[in-house]
């Protein structure tokens, strides 16, 4: 009586033989292959001029004001660190050992 010959192969990651169709091994528990997924739709792009011109405009304005808050917060940011920095030298100024 002939067994059926299963086809396998190696896993990448710990080296056991795996079944040729497995995405998972079972000896490491690594996932070997990608899984492929055919309920996925395909990307659909609707390029209208309207539709197009709106997002772009909305996008522009939206990456301007990140880019003004960012530099607002940058700018808090350092005269923050600015005052901190002058107000330890201060301390030190008053509480360091002096020496006549």
């Amino acid at each position: 009586m002939e067994e059926a010959q299963l086809k396998t192969k190696f896993c990448k990651y710990c080296g056991q033989k795996i079944a040729e169709d497995a995405i998972i091994c079972t000896h490491c528990g690594r996932q070997v292959e990608e899984l492929k997924s055919n309920n996925k739709p395909d990307n659909i792009i609707i390029n209208n001029s309207s539709s197009s011109s709106s997002s772009a405009s909305a996008s522009a304005s939206a990456s301007s004001a990140n880019g003004l808050n960012r530099k607002r917060h940058s700018i808090l940011f350092d005269l923050f660190m600015i005052f901190i920095t002058g107000g330890l030298w201060i301390i030190w100024m008053i509480i360091r050992p002096k020496y006549y």
